[in-house]
């Protein structure tokens, strides 16, 4: 408002703005001016270079209001064009008008919705045309600063882009694109050398046909959630209209006017449901609706809906129906699976602004009674606005495990099975079904002996899970009357409630590169001395054993300056890094001791390989002692400390480095792949990443035995801990300590009672053979 009285003339004010969002605001701002001074003011939505440029060209050579407006907003189609791939390649061109640089994506997907808004968002920060082309598939130059162009690129898991900028701008740019890189978009699976591939299921790239009636029979489909769900089924069946009239309108800003309220309504509609979801919907979750809030302010978009109606004078709704339709066919188009499944993204959008335009209130998932919901594709949305009270199942038509939808859905407290098939479709609302989320079945008019057997079946597991609930706080006991510790792993503060409730004596394993991820600076050494005291305080005595930050690997962090690594699980990582950076190691280290004044504390040291390192990991924390106690600052003195053996070379070497510290706790996640030589992440070796195998259990039964003979207690805080298979050969082996998810310690405390010492050891004798 300021700035348009300050330049407020006779010849009026024209006012640019970058395409989306800010058009709005900017024309929100006008509806504040008095009538007088609003007729003045006319604006121009344009990219801000590119746009100001050309009207200062058409202003210098003696163009009006009009004509200068008209400039701007051909400058703009241009740009629409561009980002839509339309036209002359603009990377092509850039290699000679810009600077470029390549880049090689490692997130496991390559770009979907959450890397690719991060993306957007970053590029759009910096002025001037930034283009991107993928250059392994060879697809032409998209708008990166489009974020359909971007993902329309189809950037894959290993594919290499090359980004081409303004060269005033280039090398920050490259430098923030370059941090993103490496730190992996804030994803924790790095790509494998071969892509994983989603399960075959159905998919929803062709129209729906039309479906006879279904009334006996049972649907196989793909599990996104487990349980059991009984009761009449009602479809909800929402689609983009075959086709939306194209109504003619005497006034076209009018139009636009309501397709800007409409779009600003579905993201205001969006930010209220998350809002109301408060802490039920993970922040990497909302990370989806980012990407659909995007697209609500994408030029790619929005300006052929704009520019329909200034050119051809017709109804919004028209435009944009056909705008999406285009666009989701695009995307169901691509290969990849993950892409494709973006297509659903932009239906679930369009659907959302579709309603406003229509004046339609409410998102027609309701429901009064107590029912399975069937959809022709769940969308993200739907998972935010379903009442698990309410709803008893989900089943779909389409979609898979990669789907948005599938994503949040397998979160949900209810049996959710998708790609069950058209046949859905044919069962009449009120039919009585029955959904089995573990077999990914759905029977239609189930018989009475089935549902006998289901009731059965989950009675039983009613009943077990029960069983577990009423020992979780026994102590962990086998029937033979030993004792072992049964501990639950921690990453963040919003998961202590959970352990502290869960049975778990203790945390066998704090991991603390979680509080560094995820943002723009490390913690300081209040804010990590804050966090661990309050985990022990809420541990109601139990101990907390802190893992020094196990940074690099499969955990990058993007504002700490690492380089690329080519087996970045075989490099700078753990207490290497650790021992490298001692400002970092030292504050966490002051922040893990202050924290001992509090409760019992313990300090962990992951990825060892050598005495050195235990050695120089022990003086460091010498070190920070007697500066805490020059400072005044109370710690427990006798603080243990211990080392994980997750790499094979302390294992071998358990017995020596056994009588330097105080405990053992094993890492068999690393411990395996380093043992069997096979990628965790690579779903061509899978097979072959087999804690079991006798060569890994060989490890484990050393280091058990190197500690037991050195007089120290020995754990593991991994997978396998809490794995029902695993537990009796660990039991037999004589692991003194499991550390586990905290869901599994209930169950895990039931089991042992089941379980003797000679049933167990023998059980280890032929497992190591």
């Amino acid at each position: 408002m300021d700035a348009i009285h300050e330049v407020m003339s006779d010849q009026g004010v024209l006012i640019f703005t970058d395409l989306g969002s800010a058009t709005l605001n900017a024309e929100m701002a006008l509806d504040l001016l008095d009538d007088e001074e609003r007729e003045k003011v006319q604006i121009a939505e344009a990219p801000l270079v590119e746009g100001v440029l050309a009207a200062t060209v058409q202003i210098a050579s003696g163009g009006d209001m009009a004509a200068t407006i008209a400039k701007a907003r051909a400058t703009a189609r241009a740009f629409v064009d561009e980002a839509a791939g339309a036209g002359e390649p603009a990377a092509e061109a850039g290699a000679d008008e810009g600077a470029t640089r390549t880049f090689r994506i490692k997130t496991v997907h390559g770009f979907h919705a959450r890397p690719t808004a991060l993306f957007v968002q970053t590029v759009n920060c910096f002025d001037g045309a930034v283009s991107l082309t993928n250059l392994t598939k060879a697809k032409p130059a998209a708008n990166a600063k489009s974020i359909n162009g971007v993902m329309l690129s189809e950037v894959g898991g290993n594919d290499v882009i090359r980004v081409t900028a303004d060269p005033s701008v280039a090398e920050d740019l490259f430098s923030v694109i370059k941090d993103l890189v490496s730190s992996n978009f804030g994803e924790a699976e790095r790509a494998p050398d071969v892509p994983d591939e989603e399960p075959e299921a159905a998919s929803a790239a062709e129209p729906t046909p039309e479906s006879e009636t279904l009334t006996s029979g049972t649907l196989q489909g793909v599990t996104i959630a487990k349980g059991f769900a009984h009761g009449p089924i009602r479809q909800i069946r929402r689609a983009l209209p075959d086709a939306i009239e194209a109504v003619p309108v005497e006034d076209k800003d009018a139009e636009i006017e309501r397709f800007h309220a409409a779009l600003l309504a579905a993201e205001s509609e969006l930010r209220a449901a998350l809002d109301a979801k408060g802490d039920g919907i993970a922040a990497y979750d909302r990370k989806i609706f980012d990407a659909h809030i995007a697209f609500l302010q994408d030029p790619a978009l929005l300006e052929p809906v704009k520019t329909g109606i200034r050119d051809r004078g017709v109804s919004a709704a028209a435009l944009w129906r056909d705008a999406v339709e285009d666009l989701s066919k695009t995307y169901r188009g691509l290969g990849d699976p993950i892409l494709k499944a973006r297509g659903e993204d932009v239906i679930d959008v369009g659907l959302r602004v579709l309603r406003h335009l229509n004046g339609e209130a409410g998102e027609g998932t309701d429901t009064q009674e107590a029912t399975i919901l069937a959809f022709d594709d769940l969308r993200p949305s739907d998972v935010l606005t379903l009442d698990p009270d309410k709803v008893l199942g989900i089943a779909s038509v389409y979609g898979g495990k990669t789907s948005h939808a599938g994503i949040l859905a397998s979160g949900l407290p209810i049996p959710v099975v998708f790609g069950l098939g058209i046949d859905l479709t044919g069962i009449a609302d009120g039919t009585d079904v029955l959904i089995d989320g573990g077999k990914a079945e759905l029977t239609v008019a189930p018989d009475a002996d089935l549902l006998d057997r289901i009731e059965e079946e989950r009675k039983r597991l009613e009943a077990r899970r029960a069983e577990a609930q009423a020992v979780k706080n026994d102590p962990a006991v086998r029937k033979d009357g030993e004792r072992v510790c049964a501990a639950a792993n921690l990453a963040l503060l919003e998961e202590l409630e959970t352990v502290a409730n869960s049975g778990a004596e203790e945390v066998g394993l704090l991991r603390t590169e979680f509080l560094f991820m995820r943002r723009e600076t490390a913690p300081s050494e209040d804010e990590q001395c804050d966090i661990y005291r309050q985990m022990v305080e809420g541990l109601n005595g139990g101990a907390l054993t802190v893992r020094t930050v196990d940074i690099g690997g499969d955990k990058p962090v993007a504002y700490m300056d690492r380089p690329d690594e080519e087996n970045p699980n075989l490099g700078w990582r753990g207490i290497r890094y650790s021992l490298d950076e001692p400002d970092l190691f030292e504050s966490q280290l002051a922040a893990i001791l202050r924290a001992s004044a509090h409760g019992p504390v313990r300090i962990m040291f992951p990825l060892v390989s050598t005495l050195a390192e235990v050695t120089a990991g022990k003086a460091a924390v010498k070190t920070v002692k007697a500066r805490l106690k020059e400072r005044g600052q109370a710690f427990d003195e006798a603080i243990e400390v211990d080392i994980m053996i997750e790499v094979p070379a302390a294992a071998e070497r358990a017995s020596l480095l056994a009588s330097h510290v105080d405990f053992f706790s094993i890492g068999t996640n690393d411990l395996t792949q380093y043992v069997m030589a096979s990628d965790r992440a690579n779903p061509k070796v899978q097979k072959l990443c087999d804690p079991f195998d006798p060569a890994v259990l060989a490890m484990i039964d050393r280091s058990i035995g190197a500690a037991h003979k050195a007089g120290i207690w020995i754990g593991m805080c991994s997978a396998m801990a809490g794995d029902q298979l695993a537990v009796p050969v660990l039991l037999g082996l004589g692991l003194d300590e499991f550390s586990m998810a905290a869901a599994d310690v209930a169950e895990f405390k039931l089991m042992l009672k089941g379980l003797s010492r000679a049933e167990c050891e023998a059980l280890a004798k032929k497992a190591l053979t």
